[in-house]
């Protein structure tokens, strides 16, 4: 009987333990949650709610194998479980396991066809984005909007996921959606940004570049978007000034090295700018700073040099309307007048062509012929 009654306040004490153990996690005091969980696990081994804490805490913590473990002897008790589920998916996901992932959640929904569930469609909306299932990931989100139109997950998600379809107007209408919801999200000042740079409308960009740098003074992607934006605007002045800004944080990186190669280039300081080209291609190779370098040789008349590097980066990366440009210039300055012509010739069977390769080839045809 002392027995049974002992067994009885023990199963009491769960609610309490359980209740204890998830706002100790949502505080992130895992090793103390755990413990809680561990309690209720000695009096109730097959109790979901523990089972489920136990994969959480693993899956906080990182220890995704272990948390696998737990989620899984959650779906035995409750195979529908969707916490479980969820947290199981979620462990996947972070293991890049996406296919598994996605997987769960469409299990999930199958099970549930006539509710929509926003978390689990969200999710499938990002992953579906992440492994480049653009179409199936917008289906989610538009379907995760149709239940809830302000969600800020799903807004965000069809934002990024029109950006990255290169469709910056449909991609700018969630985003300032989103910014009536969220009016201090540095993330969505940025992307809403890096729309209008993309559209080149850059003094509206700049607006948003400007309103994220007042909330966050060395935030990356506002000094990138606000140098890149002054590029647009051809004011590279202060497009420098905002490079420079980046670099005295990251001063190794090889993009903004040859962003600040390029500018200088611009404002004809042809020798700043080559230390800037060389300082990048020194960290890893770097085509736009090696193109830098050869348009620089080609200013300065070292043509056999602007030649080499064009033709390097020719056979890293195949011919372009740039390269085919710039090679027959070389050429021809060279007067190697046939080879500018066949490079020319080239690009245009090659399909690739604009108004001043045809230009170019018609004058040099027509030199060949009345020389």
């Amino acid at each position: 009987m002392k027995k049974h009654k002992k067994n009885y306040v023990q199963w009491q004490k769960i609610p309490e333990l359980s209740k204890s153990g998830y706002n100790l996690l949502k505080e992130k005091r895992y090793e103390e949650a755990e413990s809680k969980f561990q309690k209720i696990l000695r009096i109730d081994r097959k109790n979901i709610y523990a089972l489920v804490g136990m994969g959480d805490v693993h899956r906080a913590k990182k220890f995704y194998e272990k948390a696998v473990e737990f989620y899984n002897k959650s779906l035995e008790v409750e195979p529908l479980n969707k916490f479980a589920l969820i947290g199981l998916a979620d462990t996947y996901r972070a293991l890049r396991k996406y296919d598994e992932a996605v997987r769960i959640w469409e299990e999930y929904l199958s099970y549930n066809e006539h509710e929509f569930d926003i978390a689990i469609l969200t999710r499938l909306g990002d992953t579906y984005r992440k492994i480049g299932k653009l179409k199936a990931a917008i289906e989610k989100y538009e379907k995760a909007l149709s239940v809830d139109k302000n969600n800020p997950y799903v807004l965000s998600g069809l934002g990024l996921i029109y950006f990255e379809k290169n469709h910056y107007k449909k991609s700018l209408t969630f985003w300032t959606h989103l910014i009536e919801i969220k009016p201090h999200d540095i993330k969505v000042l940025t992307n809403i940004g890096n729309c209008y740079r993309k559209l080149k409308q850059f003094n509206e960009a700049l607006k948003y570049f400007y309103k994220a740098l007042a909330l966050e003074e060395e935030n990356f992607y506002a000094l990138y978007g606000i140098a890149d934006s002054y590029r647009g605007l051809r004011n590279y002045g202060k497009a420098g000034d905002y490079w420079r800004q980046i670099l005295k944080n990251d001063p190794y990186n090889r993009k903004i090295l040859t962003r600040l190669g390029d500018t200088y280039r611009n404002l004809g300081n042809t020798k700043t700018a080559r230390y800037y080209y060389q300082n990048a291609i020194e960290k890893e190779f770097d085509y736009y700073a090696i193109l830098g370098l050869s348009i620089l040789d080609k200013m300065e008349k070292n043509y056999d040099a602007a030649i080499e590097n064009l033709i390097q980066l020719e056979k890293i990366s195949g011919l372009n309307n740039q390269l085919a440009l710039l090679l027959s210039e070389c050429y021809i300055e060279t007067n190697k007048t046939e080879m500018g012509l066949n490079i020319l010739i080239e690009a245009s069977q090659k399909g690739i062509s604009n108004e001043e390769i045809k230009k170019r080839l018609k004058i040099l045809k027509q030199k060949q012929k009345n020389p």
